[in-house]
């Protein structure tokens, strides 16, 4: 596994949909999620949520840190959750789901 790829997989959290649209392999085709018996769109949704509940998290840290190593960790930290709530709320705009 290339270090591009292992980095994704840690800022996405090991979701595989994300993990085998990243790679290309088209996981959000019907059909991709079998062993996990939830839908991809049901995969996704949860995801979402995750991801939501991650970044409101962030943001509870970032404001109630004072120590400016902290801070710094924590403003990362907030960034990241962004950028992941971001790209799944993508992809479920690219599925035409609703939320």
């Amino acid at each position: 596994m290339n270090l591009s790829v292992s980095i994704k997989e840690k800022i996405l959290k090991g979701h595989p949909f994300v993990l085998d649209k990243i790679r290309g392999t088209g996981a959000l085709k019907a059909g991709a999620s079998e062993n996990t018996g939830f839908s991809q769109d049901d995969q996704l949704y949860r995801s979402i949520d995750n991801a939501k509940s991650e970044l409101e998290m962030a943001v509870l840290t970032f404001n109630e840190l004072t120590d400016e190593k902290a801070i710094d960790y924590a403003s990362y930290n907030l960034l990241a959750a962004r950028a992941r709530y971001s790209y799944l709320l993508q992809l479920a705009k690219e599925k035409k789901l609703s939320l």
